[in-house]
């Protein structure tokens, strides 16, 4: 394994659990314990994390809680940061369709995360089973919090409760957000199966089930179909999307909102 990804895969572990011992960091890593200490000094060196007895600590330890949940970070935090505007458009577009005092559901996604942005000064009931974005909701919005009940999966950045949750099964939304690995005539793509089933336990709670997806994920396929495409009742999407991608909606008697991407380019950098 190259040096860079070594550091890679040490510096991740850190974010996300905000201390390693060098026990820990020879499991994870697979490297000796004497090319680990070199590896922990040069990054200390550069000021990337801090070395202590045994082992190292995260810089960020005591902040940015929202950045630590993004599990499997490296993945998350890339894929938030591509194709920004259009992300950050749809979810203004996605926000500004809600009114105070509605009760709403956002399911995990970074389009969907990217409505943490305008939700900072609302006031609704949200359900998510999203951490990073409940996280991000509880630490810098008044918005009513609330997940369900089950198991932090860290691969997925999820919630997944696939037990009877009396809880979540009882409320009841106007409106069911989410975003997806991908849409196509065979409807809404996901890459996990227990993603799919959560994004349908969620979609019967909701008088409306609105898909949030940039224009470049529209005809992409993955390995299982979530929904079809007439179960969705509304497309949110961006100026990108063709004549075709229209029709195959239109088809299946979804609305579509466009969503201009042009005011959202030049601040197009992610600031969590």
């Amino acid at each position: 394994m190259l040096e860079t990804q070594r550091h890679a895969i040490i510096l991740e572990l850190l974010n996300n659990e905000g201390s390693a011992s060098l026990k820990n960091l020879i499991r994870e890593v697979g490297a000796s314990e004497a090319t680990l200490r070199r590896d922990l000094v040069k990054l200390a060196a550069r000021g990337e994390l801090r070395q202590v007895r045994g082992g190292a600590v995260s810089l960020d330890l005591q902040k940015n809680t929202a950045r630590r949940l993004r599990l499997e970070g490296s993945a998350f935090d890339t894929n938030v940061e591509v194709e920004v505007a259009a992300k950050r458009a749809i979810a203004k577009c996605a926000v500004d369709s809600c009114e105070d005092g509605e009760s709403i559901i956002i399911n995990g996604g970074t389009t969907t995360f990217h409505m943490s942005n305008y939700l900072q000064n609302r006031s609704m009931s949200i359900l998510t089973n999203s951490l990073a974005l409940g996280v991000e909701l509880i630490e810098r919005s008044a918005n009513r919090v609330m997940f369900p009940a089950g198991e932090a999966n860290r691969k997925l950045n999820f919630i997944l409760n696939p037990l009877d949750d009396s809880v979540t099964d009882s409320f009841r939304a106007s409106k069911y957000f989410l975003s997806s690995r991908g849409v196509n005539p065979r409807g809404v793509q996901e890459a996990d199966p227990l993603v799919a089933l959560a994004e349908q336990r969620l979609s019967k709670l909701a008088q409306q089930t609105i898909l949030l997806v940039d224009a470049t994920k529209i005809g992409k396929s993955s390995s299982y179909a979530a929904f079809d495409l007439d179960h969705i009742d509304r497309v949110i999407t961006d100026d990108r999307a063709t004549k075709e991608d229209l029709r195959m909606f239109a088809d299946h008697g979804v609305e579509v909102t466009i969503a201009d991407r042009a005011e959202h380019q030049r601040n197009a950098e992610y600031t969590a």
